[in-house]
């Protein structure tokens, strides 16, 4: 029986907050998916106040090649942001996941969210990205996606 060591969840000092979607129009779109998802999010982390990462992330997944519904985090267990310019997040994490098609729902899930603060909103320039997976507990992949995002997403690392 092989053994893994898991690695250990160091996070820094992080601020993210916000919501958009990502419309990924027509490759994940069809019949029965809009090929669009969507994220909120808002989690902190002062490793001079607080023991852990808190916060909340919900997924709204509707895409083709994925469940459609949503994932919610239960627990936030890591959070890392770096960067000036365009602050980037990195967020994993373990989530509950509710389906709206009927289909089987997975469950043991975890995430993991990227975002990339790339401009203010109204100024012009490269969108936001969001980018997201989720895997169940067997390790199979039920969820992904990335692309340009409508909405705003601010990231402040080392507030």
């Amino acid at each position: 029986m092989p053994i893994q060591i898991a690695n250990f969840d160091i996070s820094d000092r992080s601020v993210i907050r916000g919501e958009g979607r990502v419309r990924l129009v027509p490759r994940r779109q069809d019949a029965a998916h809009s090929g669009v998802f969507r994220v909120r999010v808002a989690v902190t982390f002062n490793p001079a106040a607080d023991d852990y990462p808190a916060g909340s992330v919900r997924i709204d997944v509707d895409l083709s090649d994925s469940f459609k519904g949503q994932a919610e985090s239960t627990s936030i267990e890591q959070v890392n942001s770096f960067g000036k310019h365009t602050p980037t997040s990195v967020i994993a994490g373990r989530c509950k996941v509710t389906i709206t098609d009927g289909g089987p729902v997975p469950v043991g899930c975890r995430f993991w969210l990227l975002i990339a603060n790339n401009k203010r909103p109204g100024d012009q320039g490269t969108a936001d990205i969001a980018g997201f997976v989720v895997y169940d507990r067997d390790g199979n992949r039920v969820a992904y996606g990335t692309g340009p995002l409508e909405g705003d997403i601010e990231v402040a690392p080392g507030l």
